[in-house]
C-alpha cells in the first residue's frame, strides 16, 4: 500500500516571489517549517484562476479521502440500491487506486 504523506496539506500562495510556481501545496513536517507536496506552475495554457483551483483541490485531496473513507464506512452498514452500490463500488475502487492497491 502506497502512503502519501499525512496532512493537513496547506495552500501557499507563492506570488509575486516565485512567478514561475505561483502555488504550491505544503505540510508541516517535524524539523522543518513546510515541505512542498506539489507546485502549480504557471502555464500560458492554464488561466491563473485555473491554477489556483488546481491548487485547492490538491490540498483538499487527504481530507477528501478521509471524508470518503467515513461515508463508505455509513454507507456499508445500510441497504442499498443498485445506484448506490455502483457508487460505492466506484468510490471503493477510486480509494484503492490512491492507495496504490489497484
Amino acid at each position: 500500500m502506497t502512503q502519501h504523506t499525512p496532512g493537513p496539506w496547506r495552500l501557499s500562495v507563492n506570488e509575486p516571489y516565485w512567478i514561475t510556481h505561483p502555488y504550491s501545496i505544503v505540510v508541516r513536517k517535524r524539523g522543518v517549517h513546510q515541505v512542498a507536496i506539489a507546485n502549480i506552475p504557471s502555464r500560458e495554457t492554464i488561466s491563473p484562476h485555473e491554477a489556483k483551483a488546481n491548487a485547492v483541490l490538491i490540498a483538499a485531496a487527504p481530507d477528501l479521502l478521509q471524508c470518503v473513507e467515513k461515508l463508505l464506512a455509513v454507507v456499508h452498514d445500510r441497504e442499498r440500491d443498485d445506484a448506490t452500490i455502483a457508487a460505492v463500488n466506484a468510490a471503493e475502487g477510486l480509494i484503492a487506486r490512491v492507495r496504490g492497491d489497484a
